[in-house]
């Protein structure tokens, strides 16, 4: 993961974790996403939490201003990444801002 690669906005999807992050996970089919990703926000670390998903597949759940150590837009939210092949979902809850 390169930090340049998250900076580009074409590879970055919002979705609202109050309202939308369910609907993600049954999209998606990566079962226990929408709790890894609470868990993530209520104690976020730098190296962030791997998921499995379907047929050998998994995804990464972290905070970019934490693993990278520099601030990006958006980065102190939790970001859901499968690969450059795919979009990258930034994961933000307008409520509250992510523990730090």
């Amino acid at each position: 993961m390169q930090i340049h690669w998250f900076q580009n906005e074409d590879h970055l999807v919002y979705i609202n974790g109050a309202t939308q992050l369910a609907d993600l996970e049954r999209t998606l089919h990566f079962p226990g996403l929408e709790e890894a990703a609470n868990a993530l926000r209520r104690h976020p670390t730098p190296e962030g939490l791997t998921i499995k998903g379907p047929k050998r597949t998994s995804g990464r759940l972290f905070v970019p201003d934490l693993t990278f150590g520099q601030h990006i837009q958006m980065g102190e939210n939790i970001f859901f990444y499968m690969g450059e092949m795919q979009e990258c979902y930034v994961i933000y809850w307008p409520d509250a801002p992510v523990a730090k």
